[in-house]
């Protein structure tokens, strides 16, 4: 898409100093950002305030913010109890390099709400947690390969991003996927040691398992796919992965870092299937950055330092005073009522994302679980990986003239169109940001029927 499209260039009279700031940016950051999941053509957005569920850029624009850091500030931004708690921490010091009382009662939250997690460990980060979380899974089976679905995000590093993006030309048969390397830095034999599973589809995820067992230590799987636009597992799926993973003592991992947030105790509490090790992040410290890895009492013993060669987990923010502080009052905040209330926002959110498609005759569908929602253009909730892939295709650039065309209407989503609810939020935020998007597919209507008429209906 070339930088003169007309409603490019309505974004960059929208945010000049925005543009200004993002050259500077590039004189010290490669491609003018220090995130990729943040970076967006022509060029993202600079923040320079947030309070509740509204952004500030740099231009002053007020943005409704329903992308939350990628899901992370389950209660918006500057929630006045994080903050004194935080003000209150940081005057007591930050980090001790030892266990504080509040490391030890947000353990406790966390492994009171989520039923398979008997015993925890934090991270700095929910990459760090999934790491962990595999080498744990081969100290218990003495196995080195793991198997992850097509599509699957489990952080930066490159085991887990294998096949994270299954082009058509390269992801081989759906039945026994192709493992393929993000970028030229991947060696043959991390590609070697990782089995790619289809997502839902049972049957093939079970002939798959029953073929690799003997050399499986762990299966990893998100019970919600979420990089690859927000889709739900389906519980034969889960219950398959739970069923073949016992019979074969291969180690079943949910990387919940994104799913928690969906019910109290995850995804796995509202499918009612547990894994034998659960990953988080995100919501659970508050704002600042965290992961965890927690599991069944006998894995996690497997990191003790008072046993004989204990997998070695040395990090040096993991469990930091401060990040405690901001993540023991969220969570506490974060009860049955307030996920419930978000969770209902979304569904409205996704309802009236629905309406204004119909109405504008444009091909589109907002689908999701709980607080997490994701338009894609496509008339159904899709099923995997492949699916979403194809949907990106088919829309070209629309989906990023999407993008900049809500952020002027103010509304903030993540640039592949993920959206979330936080407890900031009411009913009037889901009314502006259903009305940002019938406004944004009104501009965006005349140059869909002329570049990309497929998505006509």
């Amino acid at each position: 898409m070339s930088k003169d499209h007309p409603l490019v260039a309505e974004y960059r009279k929208f945010s000049p100093i925005s543009e200004s700031l993002a050259k500077k940016a590039k004189e010290v950051f490669p491609g003018g950002d220090t995130r990729a999941s943040a970076h967006y053509n022509p060029y993202p957005l600079t923040m320079s305030e947030a309070s509740g569920c509204v952004l500030k850029d740099a231009d002053g624009n007020e943005i409704l913010d329903f992308m939350n850091n990628f899901t992370s500030l389950i209660h918006g931004h500057s929630h006045p109890q994080i903050v004194e708690s935080v003000q209150k921490q940081i005057s007591l010091g930050s980090a001790y390099a030892a266990p504080s009382q509040n490391q030890i009662e947000l353990a406790e939250i966390i492994t009171e709400r989520v039923p398979s997690v008997e015993q925890m460990r934090f991270t700095s980060s929910g990459t760090e947690a999934t790491t962990m979380a595999i080498r744990c899974a081969r100290a218990a089976t003495g196995r080195q390969k793991i198997m992850k679905m097509e599509g699957g995000y489990h952080g930066s590093y490159e085991m887990a991003e294998v096949s994270l993006v299954p082009m058509p030309k390269e992801r081989g048969d759906l039945n026994e996927p192709n493992s393929l390397p993000v970028d030229k830095s991947f060696p043959n034999s991390v590609l070697e040691d990782t089995v790619i599973c289809p997502y839902n589809q049972p049957d093939m995820a079970k002939t798959l398992i029953e073929k690799h067992s003997s050399e499986l230590a762990a299966i990893i799987v998100e019970p919600v796919l979420g990089s690859m636009g927000m889709i739900p597992a389906t519980k034969e799926f889960l219950l398959t992965l739970r069923d073949s993973t016992t019979k074969s003592g291969i180690i079943l991992i949910f990387d919940e870092v994104i799913s928690l947030r969906i019910n109290q105790g995850g995804a796995q509490s509202l499918f009612g299937v547990m894994p034998d090790i659960t990953c988080m992040g995100k919501i659970i410290g508050g704002g600042l950055p965290i992961g965890a890895v927690g599991g069944k009492r006998e894995l996690m013993q497997l990191f003790s330092p008072e046993i004989a060669n204990p997998v070695m987990h040395a990090s040096t923010f993991s469990g930091n005073a401060l990040t405690m502080s901001a993540g023991l009052p969220a969570m506490k905040a974060f009860d049955d009522k307030e996920c419930n209330r978000i969770n209902d926002l979304a569904e409205k959110l996704r309802e009236g994302f629905n309406q204004a498609f119909s109405q504008a005759r444009i091909l589109g569908n907002a689908s999701g679980i709980g607080s997490l929602t994701n338009i894609h253009f496509a008339n159904k909730q899709l099923n995997d990986s492949r699916d979403f892939m194809d949907g990106l295709f088919r829309s070209k650039h629309i989906g990023n003239l999407l993008h900049l065309t809500m952020l002027r209407n103010g509304v903030m989503s993540a640039s592949r169109l993920m959206f979330c609810t936080s407890t900031a939020m009411t009913e009037t935020e889901i009314e502006n940001a259903v009305t940002s998007l019938h406004e944004s597919l009104a501009e965006l209507r005349p140059f869909i029927e002329k570049e990309c008429p497929e998505l006509m209906v």
